[in-house]
């Protein structure tokens, strides 16, 4: 773990510098997939900023719906700048529905933003990943299982580099599936939300920090239930009955009859 980042006088909150990473990245990934989609860039930068802050009203907005005791008697530290009292299932359903909103006002072609916003989502959820390993949040729960680290004095399932390796997984996978296959507007934005919301059901019964409803049900995995169906349900209304392939790019015809 690595919380703060020592600069001479300064102290930096090192999570927070791994999301800001994470979002330049991100934005980066997503340029480039528009550039090659023929996607006004200038547009996408401005949907970026507006589903930015969104989410991250959203994300801890929702962490104080959740956690409402951390918070009893110092309202104020809800307006802390700390990136552990974020929720990033709560931020991401928000800033993508003001992703929508903004797209439906600019008259923007909503399949095809989602989709170009997509590789800078994958990109993001991996720095999520690495800032939890460097802040210890969203640790695991007790394990005797050998490859358990060692923290908070306890022996615990590595669920933040679980987090890393499931992200870094659908990211390489969904990379792989657009650069050979032609898939319609939105088919890459909803294959992302369900392998997502998947690892979210399977990895968060890892977690050791997750709440805990009576009955031992988690409302992070219920909510990325609820997720996973809508995403599917509306990924068979899309998925083509045969895709076609992307063709392999040929040499120029002049090339050609010079071999």
């Amino acid at each position: 773990m690595l919380p703060v980042l020592p600069l001479g006088p300064f102290v930096l909150q090192t999570p927070f510098l791994i999301l800001i990473a994470g979002v330049w990245l991100g934005l980066t990934a997503s340029e480039r997939y528009a550039h090659r989609h023929v996607y006004d860039a200038n547009r996408l930068s401005n949907l970026a900023l507006a589903s930015l802050v969104a989410g991250l009203l959203g994300a801890r907005l929702s962490f104080v719906a959740g956690h409402p005791a951390a918070f009893t008697g110092n309202l104020l530290s809800i307006l802390s700048p700390t990136p552990t009292m974020l929720d990033p299932l709560g931020g991401l359903f928000v800033g993508i529905l003001a992703a929508v909103i903004y797209a439906q006002r600019k008259k923007l072609p909503l399949w095809q933003t989602l989709d170009v916003l997509t590789p800078g989502l994958a990109v993001f959820f991996i720095a999520l990943g690495v800032a939890h390993l460097a802040s210890g949040e969203a640790f695991g729960a007790k394990t005797s299982l050998p490859w358990g680290i060692n923290l908070w004095g306890e022996t615990r399932h590595p669920s933040q580099i679980y987090e890393i390796l499931a992200a870094s997984a659908i990211a390489v996978v969904l990379y792989r599936l657009q650069a050979t296959i032609r898939w319609p507007a939105g088919v890459c934005f909803l294959g992302w939300t369900a392998l997502t919301a998947f690892m979210r059901i399977f990895l968060e019964a890892f977690r050791g920090d997750s709440l805990i409803w009576p009955g031992g049900l988690r409302p992070a995995q219920i909510v990325a239930w609820l997720i996973l169906v809508a995403a599917l349900t509306l990924l068979g209304k899309r998925w083509p009955e045969v895709p076609p392939v992307v063709p392999p790019v040929s040499a120029p015809t002049e090339i050609q009859e010079g071999l």
